[in-house]
């Protein structure tokens, strides 16, 4: 097996940390069943638990064995707990696999390391439970933020870029994420898809609950309006760029940013009718 932890300076000890939130996940075994079965354990297992009930604590003991860092305490939040993983983590990267999440399958993390971790992210494919969606996005852009973002547990960020650039900003409660990919993309770190599945993940989480749709489309344009200018906002919607399925590649239409443009797609050609004006 390829030894995976590495010496940087006495930085880094090893080239992967998987950190993995929960309060009260009903879940929480699968989660942790994935990251143990894994054909490949060449990497850091943090746990920062939001101070859970009996039950979730009698689940986290079985795998105690295997965890390499243990923290249950209340905390301020996902992105607060996020921040203490990240911050507790020796790995050279970063995966968050939440509870409720799972790796894909039992080869993931030997998959990716036989695809290279040498950018500043790197994103695969993914999941939403059981359904696999392709993510090779020919490139990141002002667009395809205003549209989309990258998935977290399908992404592996190095760690010193919240070092350099900050970690989650706790003031938002289920965009964060998606402000820490902007941050990156606006600073030009740099990035390529690797094609693995890395995740299959829990759509009953917060951010994709229904009920929040309100509040998480307002925290994406706050945070559009706070890290792209007026001017870059404008060019971005020229770019048509709007994320596909198989099917949706046949016929879809889709709303843009603010709902701009209604972007329709037939047989794999896009093309774009306004239908307001982009308000400054």
């Amino acid at each position: 097996m390829q030894n995976n932890q590495i010496q940087n300076n006495g930085a880094h000890k090893y080239k992967l940390s998987i950190i993995t939130i929960c309060l009260n996940e009903p879940n929480v075994q699968k989660t942790c069943q994935s990251i143990v079965e894994q054909t490949n354990q060449d990497f850091e297992w943090i746990v920062i638990d939001g101070g859970s009930n009996k039950e979730t604590q009698d689940i986290w003991d079985k795998y105690k064995s295997r965890i390499n860092k243990f923290v249950s305490e209340k905390d301020n939040g996902i992105y607060n707990a996020c921040n203490k993983g990240i911050r507790l983590a020796q790995g050279e990267y970063i995966l968050l696999i939440n509870a409720g999440d799972t790796l894909y399958n039992n080869t993931v993390i030997d998959s990716i390391f036989k695809e290279g971790l040498s950018t500043d992210i790197v994103y695969g494919s993914y999941a939403r439970n059981g359904k696999k969606y392709k993510a090779d996005y020919d490139k990141l852009s002002v667009n395809f933020f205003l549209i989309n973002t990258l998935h977290t547990p399908a992404t592996i960020v190095r760690k010193n870029l919240y070092e350099k650039y900050g970690y989650f900003d706790e003031h938002y409660k289920i965009a964060s994420d998606f402000k820490a990919f902007v941050v990156f993309f606006k600073n030009n770190a740099s990035y390529k898809y690797i094609p693995v599945i890395i995740s299959d993940f829990d759509t009953n989480g917060i951010s994709s609950q229904k009920k929040n749709d309100s509040i998480l489309l307002k925290e994406r344009y706050d945070i559009i309006d706070e890290c792209f200018s007026k001017e870059e906002i404008k060019e971005g919607l020229e770019d048509p760029y709007i994320e596909n399925s198989f099917l949706e590649n046949i016929f879809s239409v889709k709303n843009s940013y603010k709902k701009i443009y209604k972007v329709f797609t037939v047989l794999g050609i896009k093309f774009k009718i306004k239908i307001k004006k982009y308000e400054e």
